[in-house]
């Protein structure tokens, strides 16, 4: 192992290292994802910008975050650590990215759980408002405790019943909205056409739309990337976690452009999608009503499912980034201690839901649960494509120094590039023009998280260079053992 390495050190609480396999790894991304609460809520917010071009959006989305998964696979192949992204900057890039990356980490992913909270508690109050009668304004809150409560059991105890919670509900939330899906399609059968990856029919035209409406459909894929902090915890984590992300990002990609196409002509088509889609604060409930009667209720099944089974990924995402950054002196280092059983961050994860349940409580009472949602995603989309580019760049000085002998100018070099320049259009598009309040508030609070961890981290590496220097560190190594027999064979490039 590279120098620095601290594998097999026992001068820390250890995760449970090495328990979880390829399925538990990879739905640890999908259910990050969301796949249908993404579909039904993130993707929505592009509608007004994109329209009938939804699709071509969203297409663009995963080209992006596809480019990106390559660079964060090939750099998980060296580097399987806690740490994830943050443990990959600090190594190519240096301590300082390191730190700007674990920094920006704790904004975005601590985000996922409180706008998932709020998403649950909005979709709820809509559902029993107007299904069941139940018109009490403030009962968003319930619902955001019940989904903490969900989300705090399925993590504190054992990484093993986390994961396959997570299989299970993936599983379920993407076999309901793939077969309504289809059913749409083919209730289409003779309308369809390729008009919806027409540039042309965004409202707010070719580039400005599409740009626009890839922003939110790049919110719909954070997520791909989760299965990087569990690489002191899966198997085989060098070829496990690679094909996890690039897996994922692929898979559920490819769902989210096979959804999108379909929502276009289950709205009647090109010409009257974004009236009907944007008029609707629940369209995928309103479809399920049109084409499968009462079937909307396992619709609506898969979305809170969904919401929750994301919470838990989340969960098990941040938490194992604040372990690591308190494991190496940047953060409290209680958070770097694990239960003596359950072999999980504890403190961390009680930390994350105190966090969540806060904000989500805060927002909703300032800006109500769907405006806090938005202004959440909103700031979390901004930082986590910042993050993205820089993990890209690491790859790209990575594979020309360090690794020097395995670079390939696809994988290593164009690949990357392509990706940056991808990310900068949503970017753009998330300042220029700026978003109406109160969004443009989360905007801004975006700016000024960079710019504080910018000073921070200056001052870090004045008072505690060695704290920052311990972000490349990789505490893990692969199994041993005889007995261990991966797999499958690591691959040589994804």
């Amino acid at each position: 192992m590279e120098a620095g390495s601290a594998a097999g050190r026992r001068d820390f609480d250890h995760l449970r290292e090495h328990s979880i396999g390829l399925p538990g790894v990879l739905f640890q991304s999908i259910t990050h994802m969301a796949p249908a609460a993404a579909v039904a809520y993130s993707i929505y917010i592009s509608v007004p910008h994109a329209g009938a071009a939804l699709p071509l959006s969203v297409g663009l989305a995963l080209a992006a975050c596809l480019l990106a998964a390559n660079s964060i696979g090939q750099l998980a192949k060296e580097l399987p650590s806690a740490g994830g992204l943050y443990t990959y900057a600090a190594r190519t890039l240096g301590p300082y990215a390191g730190w700007m990356v674990g920094w920006l980490f704790l904004l975005f992913e601590p985000l996922v759980a409180p706008f998932l909270f709020l998403e649950c508690g909005w979709a709820m109050h809509e559902v029993m408002s107007s299904e069941v009668g139940w018109n009490y304004s403030g009962q968003w809150w319930i619902w955001v405790l019940a989904t903490a409560a969900i989300v705090f059991l399925l993590t504190y105890r054992d990484i093993r019943i986390s994961a396959r919670a997570g299989v299970i509900l993936g599983v379920f939330e993407i076999g309901v909205f793939a077969a309504l899906a289809i059913w749409i399609l083919i209730s289409h059968a003779g309308d369809l056409s390729l008009q919806p990856f027409n540039p042309n029919n965004a409202p707010e035209g070719a580039f400005t739309g599409v740009g626009k409406g890839m922003v939110f459909a790049i919110l719909a894929f954070i997520g791909f990337e989760a299965a990087a902090p569990l690489g002191e915890e899966a198997k085989h984590p060098r070829s496990t976690i690679p094909r996890a992300v690039v897996y994922s990002c692929l898979g559920i990609g490819l769902f989210y452009v096979l959804l999108s196409y379909a929502w276009v002509f289950g709205e009647g088509g090109v010409g009257t999608f974004a009236a009907k889609a944007g008029g609707s604060g629940d369209p995928w409930r309103e479809m399920a009503k049109v084409f499968w009667g009462a079937g909307w209720v396992l619709v609506f099944a898969a979305i809170i499912n969904s919401i929750i089974a994301n919470s838990n990924a989340g969960f098990n995402a941040a938490t194992r980034v604040f372990y690591a950054m308190a494991r190496n002196g940047v953060a409290p280092k209680a958070l770097a201690r694990t239960h003596p059983v359950f072999k999980t961050p504890h403190i961390a994860i009680l930390a994350n839901l105190g966090i969540a349940v806060t904000l989500s409580f805060i927002m909703g009472w300032r800006w109500g649960p769907l405006n806090g949602f938005i202004m959440l995603a909103t700031a979390a989309t901004v930082v986590v494509i910042i993050v993205y580019m820089l993990v890209m760049l690491g790859s790209i000085r990575f594979y020309l120094t360090e690794e020097r002998a395995q670079f390939n100018p696809w994988l290593h070099l164009v690949f990357p590039l392509a990706g940056i320049v991808l990310f900068a259009f949503p970017l753009y598009y998330q300042y220029f023009p700026l978003p109406p309040a109160p969004y443009r508030y989360a905007a801004w609070f975006a700016l000024g998280w960079i710019a504080a961890g910018l000073l921070i981290g200056l001052v870090m590496m004045r008072v505690r260079p060695e704290a920052l220097r311990a972000a490349g560190r990789i505490y893990v190594e692969d199994e041993v053992t005889g007995a261990d027999v991966p797999d499958a064979p690591p691959v040589a490039a994804i």
